[in-house]
């Protein structure tokens, strides 16, 4: 189940070609207890996002972050929104990482003791051919243990960066980052007294 909940991240940065679709495959996962909490973590990732991205929450706060973090990448090819919208993503991690409300240490011991075996099973089936593909970045993915690394706001920005240079072929100045960085943390104080508001709205929404 967790794996499921982000293995639509890891797969679109695992092989960005693959546009696997499980829901077709649904009555195949049902009879497999592990395909079937596989696919209901993809499911429950899937209707996070179409709900966070409808909230008056997400549009308040990537517009207030679009106002700040615009001018830093004037001039250059990266596109404000895009930006907005990965950083409130970022920082939202790196609040429930600084207020202890969030535990890598779990997330990656429940991804290391996954069933490898059901994976191959549940990306065939929904049609990849070469999962090695995915295993081979899986296992970078659990060896880097990245995500602790966002509660330093320098490795937000990094990781933001990072992302946008997927998109665009380009890179910011130490000064631009330094002031990236300096903006995340400015913008970081304005949700930590009610970031936790959003998580209470999404899990409404499952009710």
């Amino acid at each position: 189940m967790a794996l499921g909940c982000v293995l639509p991240d890891l797969l679109k940065n695992a092989d960005k070609t693959q546009r696997l679709q499980p829901e077709r495959w649904e009555v195949e996962f049902l009879p497999h207890p592990k395909l079937k909490n596989l696919y209901s973590g993809w499911r429950h990732h899937v209707e996070t996002d179409r709900i966070f991205h409808n909230l008056p929450f997400f549009y308040e706060h990537t517009h207030g972050l679009r106002l700040l973090l615009g001018p830093v990448v004037e001039g250059t090819p990266i596109r404000a929104s895009f930006l907005s919208h990965i950083a409130l993503e970022l920082l939202l991690d790196h609040l429930l990482l600084m207020e202890n409300a969030a535990d890598e240490g779990h997330f990656y011991k429940d991804l290391e003791n996954v069933d490898r075996d059901a994976v191959h099973r549940f990306l065939l089936v929904c049609g990849m051919e070469d999962t090695s593909v995915f295993f081979t970045f899986f296992d970078r993915f659990l060896a880097d243990r990245y995500i602790g690394y966002y509660r330093e706001l320098s490795e937000v920005t990094r990781a933001l960066l990072n992302i946008c240079r997927r998109v665009w072929d380009t890179r910011l100045g130490e000064e631009k980052r330094d002031l990236l960085t300096e903006q995340l943390k400015v913008y970081s104080g304005v949700l930590k007294g009610n970031f936790r508001q959003v998580f209470d709205e999404i899990d409404s929404n499952f009710t």
